[in-house]
């Protein structure tokens, strides 16, 4: 089966906010940091009646809440600006993918270059609701809109038959 894949920004903006946050979970450091501060600005609070205790706690409370809104700011800033740097708007065919159910390989092409990848060598995939994204690498990655494919189950299946279910992880509904 042939998927030419035409992304628009909501689908790499997706893709983005899925690698950073549901894949790789880098929200946890910003609110690990912010719950650490704020249980010690609450021990602050607790010991009022020494002297400091309030402003300390008050700081303490500022820079713990302070510092995951910056972070969570600034990453959705870079999501914006990333999106618009990909000039998907409007949505614009970025790859080809051949995916044959007798064949060991993926075959993507795009405007550029043909590349060939081992199913074997895939690093994993994920099907989201709007989306399966092929990871090649643990940094590659191809996005796969369910517009794009006619039928999105049977290429989830393929999927799924080449790679083995411990690389292939769905969307809990």
């Amino acid at each position: 089966m042939t998927i030419a894949v035409w992304l628009s920004e909501q689908h790499f903006k997706d893709f983005l906010i899925f690698n950073t946050l549901k894949r790789l979970k880098l929200y946890k450091s910003p609110l690990i940091f912010a719950s650490i501060l704020t249980v010690a600005a609450t021990v602050s609070f607790i010991m009022h009646t020494v002297d400091g205790a309030l402003l300390l706690g008050v700081v303490l409370l500022l820079v713990g809440l302070g510092v995951p809104v910056v972070y969570f700011t600034s990453f959705f800033s870079s999501v914006r600006k990333q999106v618009k740097l990909q000039n998907l708007d409007p949505p614009r065919l970025v790859y080809t993918l051949k995916l044959n159910d007798s064949s060991d390989q993926i075959e993507i092409t795009n405007e550029s270059e043909q590349v060939a990848y081992q199913w074997k060598d895939v690093f994993h995939a994920y099907h989201e609701k709007d989306a399966i994204y092929l990871f090649i690498t643990q940094d590659r990655a191809f996005l796969l809109p369910h517009e794009a494919c006619e039928e999105s189950t049977e290429v989830w299946s393929l999927i799924e038959k080449k790679l083995g279910s411990e690389r292939c992880t769905r969307r809990k509904v």
